[in-house]
């Protein structure tokens, strides 16, 4: 071949001659050096050498000042070199393993990645001054763009394949070599280089697609094969073990974006096949309180959308059954005690808050479900068989408000002496969060106010335990639900400053009645309704109460005293067969037996006549003394009269001056009650009256805030108000509404009768 002997012909033969030098150091120094692991280095003169011949060819002034083509001449010279090499080492997959497939694949991209490296610092200059002002790529991607088109679009499909009989090896058991297989998927997402979407795009379509669907087959399978041959606990033991190998999977080996999608399959497969079906297992596990297999379920179930709420309904179907058997096994308990029913109300609360803090992370949709059970059955009352009624009587009906409130008193009364602080606490706390599940709230006040009055006018009452209760009730309710209630006890605080200015009062005058007499103020708004009777009291004890009646009224202006002598308890010394007994007991008793001062003998009627009472007081104050545990009084019926356990108006009594006992201090029982029917009468009476105001008050407020409002919506809104205090019957709201038209508080318009308007 003859070259021409001008310039351009000059410059022309050193360009070839450029371009094959650049092509023999390329084979015998960079692809040498890489492919024997540098046993035949590559130099930093052969780095000089190679780096110099571009920098002249590029840089060789055109004599004629035309363009110099030696850029792009060497641009592709590399192009071409790269894309020989490569050639060279095709790889034949065809009938190979999988894992000399994938070593050989990653050997040719980690060694490829090398040359590239190598050969970009030789051909440096032409990215600072050429590709950067053009359309070309760099010597980086063009390097790398030639083996997705050389090696990796010919192996891809055998090197997923490869990949994929790996990962189902792992997945069976067997141990592989994690570092190749990551490696191995480093092969496609390398192979992005250079794409808007880098390291993502090639790796999402050539092998993330592939592999989800690869892992939903396999497992699709998995779940039928379990289902077949494991229960439903072994089952979910499995997915779990699956979905925490699938998640050390992917952190370990796989794009750090697969591992959503990939999770999100699994759990796919899995988990929906088993919540799909009619048996979840998840009653069985309650039923047999598998704490560890409920976490369990929890933790599986959560992972998937929607898969909470159907295990969440079931836990509400399970708690309402045993709670409705806690209810049905104490209606048919010959007598309700209201402490095993409470006991039973607690044990089972303390164990589903037990269940949803520990095991079910505080799941608000299982909070849900467990508030909306105990709700259901805790507002189911309790048949009561009534104490000593015969066979065939009705049972009645008994509130949870009504237990809860005797379980309450008993523990005020008792249990503060028998508990320390921290257990009394815990035990408070369990009672108000079952109080919580009380629709009709105000029943359980109403009942509560008045074993607390007693509490507080005849028992020694501990203020500390009282008040913890009555501010566990406060938060949970609001202020003006225990305001009354607060209001008692600030009244028996108020008590002890009148009686101190009492006894000063006595000391300036110089006064004594010859006993300690103790008054206690209470206001009526916070106290309850109690029966005042007009009993005729002896002289000394008349004496004392018009002298403080005197007192108060000087002290205090618009007050009026009601004396609830009901309420009264009196000690008195008796003097039996030379025995003297310090003997406490309530005021009705008290008064019976000083009369026996003045005369031996009384009849039952003469007895009620002297002092003022209706018979069924003094009936029972004769029976707690005449045949209680202590006998002070003997009775003697009429010959024409049959012997009684009861007692009549003709029966007589007397002194029993035989009686002793071994004790000196003797509390005189009073007569309880066989049912307590007629007190949860009149609880729910009191009741009836405060809801009336309530529902007034109610829609006044609302009325007076909105002017004009249609029936149905003004039902609503007022049933929605009282929601926290009481469930408001409809038709009470709208006789209420009625009522409050009748007052002339509200109209209804003329032209629509179905609107309400208010009236200043």
């Amino acid at each position: 071949m003859q070259h021409g002997s001008g310039p351009n012909g000059e410059k022309q033969s050193k360009l070839e001659k450029g371009c094959h030098t650049l092509q023999k150091a390329f084979e015998e120094k960079v692809v040498a050096a890489v492919e024997s692991g540098y046993r035949r280095p590559f130099t930093g003169a052969d780095h000089m050498a190679m780096y110099t011949v571009v920098y002249d060819l590029c840089t060789e002034c055109n004599l004629n000042n035309a363009i110099n083509k030696a850029p792009d001449v060497l641009y592709s010279t590399y192009a071409e070199m790269v894309t020989k090499y490569l050639k060279e080492r095709r790889i034949e997959s065809t009938g190979m393993s999988a894992d000399k497939l994938l070593r050989l694949v990653v050997q040719r991209w980690e060694n490829h990645k090398m040359i590239v490296k190598t050969t970009v610092k030789v051909f440096g200059y032409l990215d600072r001054f050429h590709t950067k002002h053009t359309a070309l790529d760099t010597t980086t991607d063009k390097g790398l763009k030639c083996f997705l088109t050389e090696i990796y679009s010919a192996v891809k499909v055998d090197l997923r394949g490869a990949i994929f009989e790996h990962i189902q090896r792992e997945r069976e058991g067997e141990v592989v070599e994690r570092g190749l297989l990551r490696q191995a998927i480093g092969v496609f997402i390398d192979m992005g280089i250079g794409d808007d979407c880098y390291e993502t795009k090639v790796y999402n379509v050539d092998f993330e697609a592939p592999f989800l669907t690869f892992t939903g087959n396999y497992y699709e399978r998995e779940a039928k094969r379990w289902m077949a041959e494991n229960s439903t606990t072994e089952y979910m033991k499995k997915a779990e073990q699956r979905l925490n190998e699938e998640l050390q999977r992917a952190e370990a080996y796989l794009h750090r974006n697969s591992e959503k999608p990939l999770i999100r399959v699994v759990e796919q497969k899995l988990l929906e096949t088993l919540l799909n079906l009619e048996e979840t297992g998840f009653i069985a596990l309650l039923q047999d309180n598998r704490l560890d297999d409920i976490a369990r379920a929890y933790r599986l179930f959560s992972r998937i959308a929607k898969g909470v709420p159907p295990i969440s309904r079931l836990m509400y179907e399970y708690v309402t059954s045993e709670g409705k058997q806690i209810v049905q096994k104490h209606s048919s308990s010959p007598e309700l005690c209201y402490k095993a029913y409470t006991k039973d109300l607690l044990d089972i609360h303390q164990k589903y808050r037990s269940i949803l803090k520990n095991q079910l992370n505080d799941d608000p949709i299982f909070a849900k479900s467990i508030k909306d059970a105990f709700e259901a059955f805790v507002n189911q009352p309790v048949q009561s068989h009534v104490k000593g009624a015969p066979p065939g009587t009705p049972t009645i009906k008994v509130s949870c408000s009504e237990l809860i409130s005797n379980y309450c008193d008993m523990l005020m009364k008792n249990a503060a002496s028998k508990m320390d602080d921290d257990e009394l606490e815990n035990v408070l706390e369990q009672v108000v969060a079952i109080f919580g599940y009380i629709n009709d709230k105000d029943h359980f006040q109403e009942f509560y106010r008045k074993q607390l009055s007693k509490r507080l006018l005849v028992s020694v009452v501990n203020d500390d335990c009282e008040r913890s209760l009555i501010s566990k009730l406060k938060m949970r309710q609001g202020a003006p639900y225990t305001s009354r209630l607060e209001g008692m006890l600030k009244d028996k605080n108020l008590s002890a400053d009148w009686q101190a200015k009492f006894r000063n009062h006595l000391a300036a005058k110089k006064m004594t009645f010859g006993f300690d007499a103790t008054m206690q103020v209470l206001t009526t708004g916070c106290w309850p309704s109690f029966q005042i009777f007009p009993l005729n009291v002896p002289a000394q004890a008349k004496a004392a109460i018009d002298e403080f009646a005197t007192f108060y009224d000087s002290e205090t202006q618009s007050r009026k005293l009601n004396w609830v002598h009901s309420l009264g308890t009196v000690t008195i010394e008796g003097v039996f067969n030379r025995q003297k007994f310090q003997l406490q007991m309530t005021t009705f008793q008290a008064c019976v037996l000083l009369l026996f001062n003045h005369k031996d003998e009384y009849t039952g009627d003469e007895l009620m006549k002297k002092l003022n009472l209706p018979w069924d007081e003094v009936k029972k104050a004769l029976q707690s003394l005449a045949m209680g545990k202590y006998r002070i009084l003997l009775k003697e019926v009429p010959e024409s009269s049959k012997i009684s356990k009861s007692v009549d108006g003709g029966d007589t009594f007397k002194i029993n001056n035989e009686f002793t006992d071994k004790s000196r201090k003797l509390k005189i029982p009073t007569v309880v009650a066989k049912a307590n029917l007629k007190h949860a009468q009149q609880v729910q009476q009191s009741v009836e009256d405060d809801r009336r105001h309530a529902i007034e008050a109610c829609l006044v407020r609302i009325m007076k805030s909105r002017k004009l409002i249609e029936h149905p919506i003004l039902v609503g809104e007022c049933a929605a108000q009282l929601s926290n205090h009481f469930i408001a019957d409809p038709r009470h709201i709208k006789r209420r509404i009625e009522e409050l038209i009748a007052r002339e508080y509200i109209e209804r318009d003329a032209d629509k009768p179905s609107l309400y308007r208010y009236l200043a």
